[in-house]
């Protein structure tokens, strides 16, 4: 059987309109738009889907994989933590998720034992080069260099189709 992988890749939570708030309809779209996209990519064969373990798109993305993975035992998810303190200072209710995500996970790696200034980089990386393609929730207007913004270039670089998915209230 051949597996087809996706890396699933989102700007950090404040460059959406909404921030933290996923009570937001904003971001309950975006949730909704993961969901019912990571379900088509399943439909055409995609079997392995690859997070970075952040705060927020990779969050949402995985906590569905793993929902999923609840009746298709053939689905897997690949998590990859920048470093082993990633969620330390994280928002507790945020935390227990993170370690949630990673007990339920197929696999989860770190990108660095320690933090680094190029840990996060590393990580999207590690999952760019898995991939065979990437479903991004990603508007390119409001980059600013961080390590989103440089694995997106990464993966035109290697050619890695990108989909993009809308968010915001209009999605």
């Amino acid at each position: 059987m051949q597996h087809i992988t996706c890396a699933i890749i989102g700007q950090h939570p404040m460059r959406f309109p909404w921030g933290f708030d996923e009570d937001d309809p904003g971001c309950q779209n975006l949730k909704l738009t993961l969901a019912q996209k990571i379900m088509e990519l399943r439909q055409q064969g995609v079997t392995r889907f690859a997070v970075v373990a952040d705060c927020g798109v990779g969050l949402y993305a995985g906590e569905c994989v793993n929902a999923l993975r609840e009746h298709d035992p053939d689905l897997m998810l690949f998590v990859v933590s920048p470093h082993e303190g990633q969620a330390t200072k994280w928002a507790p209710y945020l935390r227990d998720r993170y370690f949630k995500l990673l007990e339920d996970c197929t696999l989860m790696e770190l990108a660095s034992h320690r933090w680094t200034p190029t840990c996060e980089l590393d990580a999207y990386r590690k999952i760019i080069d898995y991939a065979d393609m990437v479903l991004a929730a990603y508007d390119p207007a409001t980059a600013r260099g961080d390590a989103v913004d440089q694995v997106m270039e990464y993966a035109r670089e290697r050619d890695v189709p990108v989909v993009s998915i809308p968010f915001g209230t209009e999605a």
